[in-house]
């Protein structure tokens, strides 16, 4: 069974992951894949602390890359969340074979553009969204359980065209 969601999300562990998403789903893991994380003691307490029950793994995205197939056959189901497109890529470009990415929430910056209510992109944005999916990697955009999944391809032309 093991990966039950593959999700970009500049938040991270929150509650539309925790309440939303786990209850929903119910994993046993949740892997954070993310190298600022990773490196700073503070955050990976705080993330590890922040799904009750549930078995938080806070490491970098050469590492969450090297363990991603070894994940896949255990029991039970697991969480793979990620910053951003990026950060997802170089998972993708590192070795693993992640099939599909849900973007969940990758909030207004300076020189992101609005996709849609919880979605911008800037360049680099868009650049690793197409180099995803020229790897056949899915990109879909959905906040909770309850909203209707849709292509990044259908609400960014950007993405569809460069």
């Amino acid at each position: 069974m093991s990966w039950i969601l593959h999700r970009i999300d500049d938040r991270l562990i929150h509650g539309q992951v925790v309440i939303a998403w786990g209850e929903r789903l119910r994993p046993q893991r949740i892997v954070v894949a993310d190298d600022a994380s990773a490196s700073n003691a503070w955050e990976r307490e705080v993330l590890g602390s922040s799904a009750p029950g549930i078995e938080v793994s806070v490491l970098g995205l050469a590492a969450a890359a090297a363990m991603y197939e070894s994940e896949q056959a255990r029991a039970g189901g697991a969480f793979l969340l990620v910053r951003d497109l990026p950060s997802a890529h170089a998972m993708v470009v590192a070795g693993a074979p992640i099939p599909s990415l849900m973007l969940g929430g990758l909030h207004y910056a300076p020189g992101k553009e609005k996709v849609n209510e919880y979605v911008y992109l800037d360049a680099a944005d868009r650049r690793a969204a197409r180099a995803l999916l020229d790897r056949g990697v899915k990109l879909e955009v959905q906040d909770v359980p309850a909203s209707r999944p849709l292509s990044l391809e259908s609400i960014d032309a950007a993405v569809r065209t460069s």
